[in-house]
């Protein structure tokens, strides 16, 4: 690759003088250069004529492919077009769970439908709290989530943080207005989780006290907890930002949890090999203007 360069300057100087000197190079580096590649090529290349050196036939044949050539990788290693969102066509894959989509898609779309009418996204579901290997596979571009710790190699933003509120119908028996902590552990849960037999920080926080509950429902989604709970006598912890807009359209009670429990912090995540992309930094700027500017309580996560 070293000799190419050579190979091209040659061609177009027909000196090995003026060959170097057009590359910073001495003569003898020249001419060591021309040695090798008459050997890898197996061809004189260039040889000497009465006005200067005159390429062979073989040098002839390659110097319009090798001048493409060099030319496309000089641009291609050039400085990056500015990304213009008014022109793209871009599809960007994001990986996230529904209450998060439900906090942040909306805004964010309507957004997008005004600066990058062309912008086109991709929401894969993702309920784990860790951050998946799609990132750094390049399989996605964004994650906006929950997860306990940071990955080697990635990039983490904080979005915002929600708190969690323990809902349960109108007009539950057992429920006026107040939820006491011996009454919250005899009731039936409910937990979104994927796992068969995975513990939410509800059961954690009560183990830290010595009790424990009966999860009598789980479930893979934060926004079917709602209309489950209007609809019987269980009770949930579920993300504030998600509870409360429901609560105006569903029978609802919106009580403070009888216990401590953690707040749940969403970050956005990427993974080090896109984070110069111009286009992956303006998606990632709107993404934290809409998050943080539609959370105004920013405080979640299901127990």
């Amino acid at each position: 690759m070293n000799l190419l360069p050579v190979l091209d300057a040659l061609l177009s100087e027909r000196s090995v003088t003026r060959a170097g000197a057009r590359l910073g190079l001495s003569q003898p580096a020249v001419s060591n250069a021309l040695a090798q590649l008459r050997a890898l090529l197996g061809d004189p290349l260039l040889v000497r004529g009465a006005r200067g050196m005159v390429p062979t036939e073989r040098a002839l044949a390659l110097a319009s492919p090798l001048r493409a050539a060099l030319e496309q990788l000089e641009q291609g290693l050039g400085t990056h077009a500015p990304f213009d969102p008014r022109t793209s066509d871009r599809r960007f894959t994001i990986i996230t769970n529904d209450f998060v989509a439900f906090a942040v898609l909306p805004k964010l779309l309507a957004r997008l439908e005004r600066e990058a009418p062309g912008v086109r996204l991709q929401v894969r579901a993702w309920q784990e709290h860790y951050v998946p290997g799609d990132l750094e596979r390049g399989e996605a571009d964004l994650m906006l989530g929950l997860y306990r710790t940071l990955p080697a190699g990635h990039r983490e933003t904080p979005l915002f943080e929600d708190r969690f509120v323990c809902v349960v119908r109108r007009g539950h028996a057992r429920v006026r207005g107040k939820l006491s902590l011996a009454t919250y552990v005899k009731l039936p849960h409910v937990l979104v989780s994927h796992q068969p037999d995975g513990r939410g920080v509800v059961d954690d926080a009560l183990a830290r006290l010595g009790l424990t509950r009966t999860v009598a429902l789980r479930v893979s989604h934060f926004l079917l907890v709602p209309a489950i709970i209007a609809a019987t006598d269980y009770v949930a912890a579920l993300s504030e930002f998600v509870a409360r807009p429901f609560a105006k359209t569903w029978p609802l009670q919106l009580l403070p949890p009888p216990l401590q429990l953690p707040v749940g912090k969403v970050s956005l995540v990427w993974h080090e090999s896109t984070h110069a992309s111009p286009a992956q930094a303006w998606l990632r700027d709107r993404i934290v203007e809409v998050a943080r500017g539609s959370t105004p309580r920013a405080r979640a996560v299901s127990g």
